[in-house]
């Protein structure tokens, strides 16, 4: 998906051509957002039992996960602890929406003094992204409220064109498809730490999976949220040096990843797949590590690879 350009691809794995799978020793990661946060093991009376390890899983160039992409950074950027990240939620909207579209949905704001994306003046606590009646359509379910507030839901229509971009956003009583190992989905919490993580790099491949060829901006303004700015200046140097991307560390980017909790609060587990289809394919295992206070990435480091 992308400044209406880019074209809608099947579900799954896209084939990588083998002699340019490099990855870097030292590989990066790379995440986004398919599949629903894990469900808590059933209780057990033995103290060590509690629950599984969350986890989101994501498919490059499937619509769910993309759209997915787009809500999850837009939060990050709009619920940023030092104001809303204008830069980022502006490279977002053009990278994601349909010029067209982002100038209808612009004079909505102006006319209604509310966030066009989210049709709100506040962010949700909780998302979810799952597939809709149709094959151009996703249903992108924002829940507000929880703790001492009561909790209320809204649901839009996400309309997508056949070549990519979002074409409108618009409300809905209907309730997404019951989930089943057919239908697809996607869930996240505003300021869970795998949710970021994988809010950063499903946007951050879609970026730079262009068909028109990489959004620099918004790969640019990814990397300014999320990284850390010493982590972000080590890392940039490693590129010089690598002649690689230093977040994928790879020259190209997968075609499916896994984000979960790692052994600590401030370290979150990346898994991601080059190749499938004719090629063989390659597995990193990465742990991305996360500052204490503000959860921004302050280091990526490889554990294996398969």
């Amino acid at each position: 998906m992308s400044r209406n350009t880019r074209a809608l691809r099947r579900p799954g794995r896209r084939a990588a051509v083998a002699a340019g799978l490099v990855l870097a020793v030292g590989l990066g990661v790379s995440t986004q957002a398919l599949a629903q946060a894990a469900a808590p093991a059933p209780a057990k009376a033995s103290a060590a039992a509690s629950a599984a390890p969350r986890s989101i899983t994501g498919f490059n160039g499937d619509l769910v996960t993309q759209t997915a992409d787009f809500y999850g950074a837009y939060v990050d950027a709009k619920d940023d602890a030092a104001g809303p990240d204008t830069k980022l939620a502006k490279a977002l909207r053009t990278h994601y929406l349909t010029p067209a579209f982002a100038k209808r949905l612009a004079a909505w704001e102006k006319k209604n003094n509310l966030d066009g994306v989210l049709r709100a003046q506040n962010v949700p606590v909780e998302w979810t992204v799952s597939e809709g009646r149709k094959g151009l359509e996703v249903i992108v379910s924002l829940t507000y409220g929880g703790g001492e507030s009561p909790t209320t839901t809204t649901r839009f229509v996400v309309k997508h064109e056949v070549v990519g971009g979002i074409t409108d956003i618009r409300p809905t009583s209907a309730a997404p498809t019951k989930p089943s190992a057919a239908k697809r989905s996607v869930s996240g919490r505003t300021g869970d730490s795998v949710t970021q993580i994988a809010d950063f790099y499903g946007a951050y491949v879609d970026a730079k999976d262009d068909a028109a060829g990489p959004d620099t901006k918004l790969a640019k303004a990814l990397r300014t949220h999320y990284l850390t700015p010493a982590f972000a200046k080590r890392l940039a140097a490693w590129e010089k040096k690598n002649n690689l991307d230093g977040v994928l560390r790879a020259q190209n980017v997968p075609v499916d990843w896994t984000v979960s909790e790692g052994r600590n609060s401030r370290e979150i587990r990346v898994t991601h797949a080059f190749g499938g289809g004719e090629t063989p394919t390659v597995t990193a295992d990465l742990v991305v590590k996360l500052e204490p206070a503000s959860g921004d990435v302050t280091d990526i480091r490889r554990t294996s690879t398969h």
